[in-house]
């Protein structure tokens, strides 16, 4: 005879309702080491105790936060262990971990883009070789996609004291000024940009970066009622900058 004391506890279907989650998770984490495991009950069901809802919300969070399942144990245990210390000492290191990793991510997925971006401006700069040649090895199709130095790609500019790693951002700021731009009409290494007044506080930084690194570069700002002009003098900028307003 069953007493109602053999049925206290929550079975897998009824903890997996209660917590959101398929009764296929509890028992994968039951498996993992990552709920304590379920007794048996004298009619043979399996049960939790109510505390295993608590501990599913738990890893549902780490887990969200990117912790692998022998993280998450760790984390766990000391969640049971009763030490708010022990378990913040955890999760601080995995934290810190996780956003280091993703700095490095990011930095990677910066430098991809900017690979993408010089291919694609000389894609464009070569827009008018299309019918000059055959497709094949040496035509524009091949130049654009090997990188060849001869596009200016990460070739310092003359006089820049920003590295290629620099001096790539620094295009892109520029690229960026130029697209946002009214107009910008280039003469050689002079390009004259036309502005909207509210343009002047991020181009007056990006100014003072580029004379900071660029002593040789000449700046002249020019505020009119409704909009502003900027002409820059920078040795080598204005070829980078011819394919942005094609």
């Amino acid at each position: 005879m069953f007493t109602l004391a053999d049925m206290t506890g929550l079975r897998v279907s009824e903890l997996a309702a209660r917590a959101g989650v398929p009764p296929s998770t509890v028992r994968f984490y039951e498996r993992a080491g990552l709920l304590p495991a379920a007794r048996r009950a004298a009619n043979g069901y399996r049960l939790f105790d109510d505390s295993a809802v608590d501990d599913l919300a738990l890893i549902g969070r780490v887990k969200g936060a990117g912790m692998r399942l022998d993280d998450i144990a760790d984390v766990v245990a000391a969640w049971h262990g009763g030490s708010c210390r022990v378990l913040q000492d955890r999760l601080r290191a995995h934290l810190t971990a996780e956003l280091s990793r993703s700095s490095e991510q990011l930095a990677d997925l910066a430098a991809f883009r900017r690979k993408l971006e010089a291919t694609l401006d000389r894609l464009t700069a070569h827009s008018a070789d299309v019918d000059a040649h055959p497709c094949g090895p040496g035509c524009a199709c091949d130049v654009v996609l090997s990188g060849d130095a001869s596009c200016g790609e990460g070739a310092p500019l003359p006089g820049c004291s920003l590295d290629e790693r620099g001096l790539a951002d620094r295009l892109v700021q520029w690229r960026a000024a130029a697209a946002t731009a009214r107009a910008a009409e280039r003469d050689g290494d002079t390009v004259r940009f036309t502005l909207d007044p509210g343009m002047i506080p991020a181009v007056a930084t990006l100014v003072a970066d580029e004379a900071d690194c660029c002593p040789q570069a000449r700046f002249t700002l020019e505020v009119t009622a409704g909009q502003a002009f900027l002409i820059a003098e920078v040795p080598g900028i204005g070829a980078e900058l011819d394919a942005t307003h094609r």
